[in-house]
């Protein structure tokens, strides 16, 4: 920790991301402790037809509430809270050790003027920062125009959101290379793989997708 990151942490002291009680870990044991009584806790790592899929939460109850904080209620702080499920999981960290290059799926120009910030960056970034093997770029996969919202689409409505939308600048960084696409929620996966789709197509070795939680819902 360098000395403004010192004085940043003296001036504002971490605290736990639901609570808001101070602790160093960004998340205190009562408030874990009630993520794994809700069920919601519950890091898995599935293997799809198209794609590897490593998550930390049931998007539900009291974690479904910070993700929609943090995307929209101009609380980027959170980012450290969430990041932190991913370093301290054994599991999660094994599963990282596989992997080159960590790669947010992107929003436009636009998206992070209005929003402030684009929230998978900022997690991704600091996973990145606690691996030992993960280099993060954000500058590689590029979203080239605006779409609709996807969770206020169908399923079909949401592949046919996302074609074509995406694309790699940059080619010669991911080639050859295994590839962690991070987002915060996976739904349907239609965002997740149209992105792995690309990088695939651009040369990468493997794609395998990160989120901070899966949504279990049924979309038509």
């Amino acid at each position: 920790m360098n000395f403004l990151e010192s004085m940043l942490s003296f001036i504002f002291p971490p605290t736990c991301g639901i609570c808001g009680k101070e602790n160093k870990n960004y998340i205190c044991n009562s408030c874990m402790k009630k993520l794994k009584e809700e069920k919601t806790y519950i890091p898995q790592i599935e293997n799809y037809t198209e794609i590897k899929h490593c998550y930390i939460f049931k998007y539900d109850g009291t974690i479904r509430q910070k993700i929609l904080q943090y995307k929209f209620k101009d609380c980027a702080y959170l980012y450290k809270m969430f990041s932190e499920f991913f370093v301290k999981n054994e599991k999660v960290c094994r599963f990282l050790k596989n992997y080159d290059i960590i790669i947010p799926v992107p929003m436009t120009r636009k998206k992070i003027a209005k929003r402030g910030y684009n929230q998978s960056e900022l997690v991704a970034k600091e996973i990145a920062n606690n691996s030992e093997n993960l280099v993060y770029l954000n500058k590689v996969l590029v979203k080239q125009k605006e779409t609709n919202t996807q969770s206020a689409l169908t399923k079909k409505e949401r592949l046919n959101n996302v074609k074509n939308v995406y694309k790699i600048q940059n080619m010669e960084k991911i080639k050859a290379k295994n590839i962690i696409l991070f987002d915060d929620i996976y739904t349907t996966g239609a965002t997740c793989k149209e992105c792995a789709k690309t990088i695939m197509n651009s040369g990468a070795k493997s794609v395998a997708v990160l989120t901070i939680a899966k949504d279990f819902q049924k979309i038509q």
